[in-house]
C-alpha cells in the first residue's frame, strides 16, 4: 500500500509509521507536481486543504485509480468541496487536533496586540525606551467579554484560555445548546444581539453557504468601537472590504487576522499598512502537539483501513 503526503512541516509525521508498517511504501511529496506524479499507483493521500487545487484536485479525480483514502491535514472541507473528491474515496479531516494550538496562538495575537508587543519591537528596533508613550496603550483581559463565534473544537479551547484570564465567554453555535468553558451560549441566529456585548470577538468559524461573508458591515457595525476582532477560522467567513472600513472609521479597534479572503495576502493589500492590525500567515495550526497527534490519527486510520474498519474523523464531501 503506497501513501502519498503532501506536507510542508520540519518534521516529518511518518517517521515513526515507516517502521510500524514495513508492508507500505510512503512517499513525501514536497510540491503538487511531485505529489500528481505519485498519484498513478498511490492508494492514501494526505494533504492540506490549501494545496488540494489546481492541477492536484484534477489529477485525484482523473489520475489516480487506485486511491482509497484522502487525509486532510486541514479542518475545514471547503478546498476539498471545491476541488472534488471521487466517488468511493473515503475522505478524513483533522477535526479535534488542532483546537489548543489554533487558541493558544489567537490568544497569543491578542494578548500581544493588548500588551504593545509589536509597538515595543518597534522601540527595540530604534533603541527607545518608549515607557511614556506606552503606558496609557496597554490592557489585558480580566473583566472583558469574549464572543467566540463558532463553538466547536477550537471555539471551546479559545473558551477555556479565556476564561483562564478571568474573562467572561459567550459562545455561538448553529445549535445554542451547552458546550463547555463557556458562561453562556447560543445560537448563530442571535448573533446581532450579542455582538454589541463584547470586548474581543473570536471568529473560529469554518467556510460553508450559510458563514460566507456572515461577518460584514452590519456586523462590525454592531461591535463596540473598542472591540477587537480576532479570526483564526476562515478568511472568506468576513467581508474583507467591510473589516477594512470598519478599521479605518474606528467601528472597531483593532484585528487580529490569521487567515483571508485571499492568501498570500497581496503585497498592496491596505491592512498591511493599518497600524491597529496584526497579521499572522495562517499559522495558528502549526506547533504544538499537532504533528504527534496528527501521526496518532493517520496511524490509527491506516490500521482500520487495514482492517475495514470505519476510519476515524470520516467526513462527507460533496
Amino acid at each position: 500500500m503506497k501513501l502519498v503526503y503532501l506536507i510542508q512541516w520540519n518534521d516529518d509525521p511518518f517517521d515513526t509509521l515507516r517502521a510500524k508498517h514495513p508492508d507500505m511504501t510512503f512517499v513525501h511529496a514536497t510540491s503538487q507536481a511531485e505529489a500528481i506524479a505519485e498519484l498513478a499507483d498511490a492508494e492514501i493521500l494526505v494533504v492540506g486543504g490549501p494545496f488540494y487545487a489546481g492541477d492536484l484536485a484534477v489529477a485525484v479525480n482523473t489520475a489516480a485509480p487506485k486511491l482509497r483514502w484522502i487525509q486532510s491535514i486541514s479542518i475545514g472541507l471547503d478546498q476539498f468541496e471545491k476541488g472534488g473528491v471521487p466517488e468511493g474515496v473515503l475522505f478524513t479531516n483533522a477535526a479535534g487536533l488542532k483546537g489548543g494550538t489554533v487558541a493558544e496562538h489567537a490568544m497569543a495575537m491578542l494578548l500581544g496586540y493588548l500588551h504593545g508587543v509589536p509597538q515595543m519591537d518597534r522601540f527595540k528596533a530604534d533603541k527607545h525606551w518608549g515607557r511614556t508613550e506606552m503606558r496609557g496603550e496597554i490592557s489585558g483581559l480580566e473583566g472583558t467579554t469574549f464572543l467566540v463565534l463558532g463553538y466547536g473544537s477550537i471555539g471551546q479551547e479559545v473558551g477555556r484560555k479565556a476564561r483562564a484570564f478571568d474573562a467572561h465567554v459567550i459562545g455561538i453555535n448553529r445549535s445554542g445548546q451547552d458546550a463547555p468553558h463557556a458562561d453562556e451560549i447560543h445560537p448563530i441566529t442571535e448573533l446581532a444581539t450579542y455582538l454589541p456585548k463584547a470586548d474581543v470577538v473570536v471568529c473560529t468559524l469554518p467556510l460553508a453557504e450559510d458563514t460566507s461573508r456572515i461577518i460584514g458591515q452590519a456586523a462590525f457595525a454592531a461591535m463596540k468601537s473598542s472591540a477587537l476582532f480576532v479570526n483564526v477560522g476562515r478568511g472568506a467567513v468576513v467581508d474583507h472590504d467591510a473589516l477594512k472600513q470598519a478599521l479605518t472609521d474606528g467601528q472597531i479597534a483593532g484585528a487580529c487576522l490569521d487567515v483571508f479572503d485571499q492568501e498570500p495576502l497581496p503585497s498592496d493589500d491596505m491592512l498591511w499598512s493599518l497600524p491597529n492590525v496584526l497579521i499572522s500567515p495562517h499559522i495558528a495550526g502549526n506547533g504544538g502537539q499537532m504533528v504527534p497527534r496528527f501521526t496518532a490519527l493517520v496511524g490509527e486510520n491506516i490500521e482500520r483501513l487495514k482492517d475495514g474498519c470505519d476510519l476515524i474523523n470520516l467526513q462527507t464531501v460533496g
